[in-house]
């Protein structure tokens, strides 16, 4: 009785022990889980697919060989329209470009990993820095040169992980990625390149700030300006060095903060008055909740109504052919800005060979951008404004 009693608990114990390993082996917890993402893998992914993207508009066999290679990236079938519009958009504006008298010989495109990739089942992310610098062709120009982080997504496929969304966080986007242009943009852009590269050739040129007109009528020359000392602070802080090696507190969006303390570098003083208010015009950095500065120290439509209206240190120019050195642009942007008011500040800092001018801005940190790229990716009718600091 005894001897039947313990075969029978141990026959209890052996089924139940088979019960819980066959429930363990079958339970989610103990599946095997797809392999994270390598780091290094997507890194690499999204280089080739930057660098392809970016010498569409670069002329050359090396240029052309780095499109092919992102062409054949495996991409997710949800990207694959994205993708073939943003190329189409760089040819567009490789077009404007030859029209504009741009041309460029090379792109060298880097990616810094902004922490580790983040793995969730198929899918995966990771964060970037894109610093890319083109250099014009066949003169000695300084290149032009822009830094942008972006969030790109991956999906896993054949063993592998495919391209499935970019998100670029700094700014509007097409003050970095183009977008394609519809058919009256595309013809509005076209013509807006011939007639720049028209009244570049036309125009006097200005690069020297010795020899920059003094202020029209109306405007008070309340300082001898040092045009030089605002374009060392321009191009200095517009190239790709770390954040906290500005020497102020960026905005989120810091285009007309960035303007402002060039324009203050160069002797632009510092208006005292009440934040809100369009006649007063300084920078402390104070701390939130106390306010940093004023609205028209960062504000585009802000520092409009300042510089013009109120304190008259600017006068409107009639267009982009009378632009002179350390000169300020504004435009209006779509589905940013108020409508019929600036979304953009950005300075004059260099012109190309052609005497094009060439824009340095924030938020985006981009260094010596020629404006006809610029112009172009704005043709659908949004407003630019063009001051003689």
């Amino acid at each position: 009785m005894i001897i039947r009693t313990a075969m029978r608990q141990a026959a209890i114990a052996a089924a139940v022990t088979g019960l819980a390993a066959s429930v363990l082996a079958s339970s989610p917890a103990q599946a095997a889980q797809p392999a994270p993402a390598d780091d290094q893998a997507l890194i690499e992914a999204a280089r080739t697919y930057f660098a392809g993207e970016n010498a569409v508009t670069v002329d050359g066999a090396s240029a052309a060989n780095a499109t092919r290679k992102a062409e054949s990236l495996d991409v997710a079938a949800t990207f694959r329209a994205v993708r073939d519009d943003r190329m189409e958009a760089r040819e567009q504006l490789h077009g404007i470009n030859e029209l504009a008298g741009v041309r460029y010989s090379a792109v060298d495109t880097e990616l810094t990993p902004v922490g580790r990739a983040r793995t969730q089942g198929d899918a995966a992310r990771i964060s970037v820095r894109e610093h890319t610098e083109y250099t014009f062709a066949g003169s000695k120009d300084e290149p032009y040169s822009y830094t942008v982080r972006h969030d790109l997504s991956f999906a896993r496929a054949d063993g592998g992980w495919a391209l499935s969304k970019i998100t670029t966080l700094d700014g509007p986007a097409n003050l970095s990625t183009p977008e394609k242009l519809g058919p009256a943009e595309l013809r509005a852009a076209r013509q807006a390149a011939k007639e720049l590269r028209a009244g570049a050739a036309q125009g006097k040129k200005l690069t020297d700030p010795a020899q920059k007109p003094s202020p029209g009528s109306g405007v008070r020359a309340t300082a001898a300006y040092d045009y030089t000392a605002m374009v060392a602070f321009a191009t200095k802080y517009a190239k790709p060095v770390p954040k906290d090696n500005v020497p102020y507190e960026r905005d989120t969006n810091d285009c007309t903060n960035f303007i402002s303390h060039a324009l203050k570098a160069g002797g632009w003083e510092r208006v005292r008055g009440w934040y809100r208010s369009d006649s007063a015009w300084w920078y402390t950095g104070n701390s939130w909740p106390l306010p940093k500065h004023s609205w028209t120290w960062g504000g585009a439509p802000n520092w409009q109504r300042f510089a013009r209206d109120e304190s008259k240190r600017v006068y409107e120019l009639s267009g982009p052919s009378s632009l002179a050195i350390a000169d300020v642009v504004q435009f209006e942007i779509f589905g940013y800005s108020d409508p019929g008011q600036p979304g953009h500040t950005m300075m004059v800092t260099d012109f190309t060979s052609d005497w094009m001018p060439k824009m340095s801005y924030h938020t985006t940190d981009t260094l010596n951008r020629p404006l006809s790229e610029i112009i172009a990716e704005h043709s659908g009718g949004e407003k630019f404004w063009y001051f003689r600091t």
